[in-house]
């Protein structure tokens, strides 16, 4: 082969790998997950995006100080999560719902230290998807931030046990609690009262598999009856 030839050839062959390497670099920015960060507190804020820069896929957009700089942000970015601790000064309860009207698609993933129950069942009725305590580690973060875009409720074990005060339930610790949209929908079927066929004829799914269901989120939520369940749907507003 001549010289030329052999050049050509490893033109040719550079060109397709890099048409390649682009090919994914365009793939991975359409499968990006990106999040703003609403906290007051610029050190906490920067620090809760390095954590959740450092995983690939995630992409944080800014980190807001206010309602207002929030506001402001909403022409220039569409974020799937918005990871707030309403707890911060410029915050609160209420400004979740202002979140909702801003970036009307997107989820809420709350991040507060621990707080008084009556507080946390606000902020989950205002319109928080999943909610952790600052003391978390980086798994559950991560974990929380995959669970929540994929449209799932993602729950700090401790979150639980604060909602639970008073009901005698046995403490999950951090771990943890994630439900899908199919277990959330058995949870809210099963409080109205549907047996484990009417669900499975309501859902078009297999007697087996709402069984399934059930045992799942027993085993999840720590509970051992449909008491339980009930008592639960009502505490995370799934049922009114």
């Amino acid at each position: 082969m001549k010289i030329i030839d052999i050049f050509r050839f490893n033109i040719l062959v550079l060109f397709i790998e890099c048409n390649y390497f682009w090919v994914l670099f365009r793939i991975s920015l359409n499968n990006m997950i990106d999040i703003l960060i609403a906290n007051s507190n610029q050190i906490a804020g920067e620090g809760l995006k390095t954590i959740i820069q450092s995983k690939m896929g995630n992409r944080v957009l800014g980190v807001a100080n206010s309602i207002k700089h929030l506001n402001d942000q909403s022409s220039k970015y569409f974020p799937d999560i918005v990871v707030i601790d309403y707890s911060s000064e410029t915050f609160g309860v209420q400004s979740i719902k202002e979140i909702k009207k801003i970036y009307k698609d997107c989820k809420i993933l709350a991040i507060t230290d621990k707080l008084p129950k009556a507080t946390v069942y606000t902020a989950l009725k205002n319109g928080v998807d999943s909610y952790l305590l600052s003391d978390c580690e980086k798994p559950e973060i991560m974990e929380a931030i995959t669970d929540t875009f994929d449209g799932k409720q993602f729950y700090c074990g401790e979150v639980i046990d604060i909602l639970a005060e008073g009901n005698n339930a046995e403490k999950n610790g951090c771990s943890g609690i994630s439900l899908s949209e199919r277990e959330i929908e058995v949870i809210r079927l099963i409080s109205d009262g549907f047996s484990n066929k009417e669900i499975a004829e309501k859902l078009f799914l297999s007697t087996h598999t709402v069984n399934t269901h059930r045992k799942n989120i027993m085993n999840k939520l720590g509970i051992k009856n449909t008491a339980g369940i009930v008592i639960y749907a009502f505490r995370e507003n799934i049922i009114q």
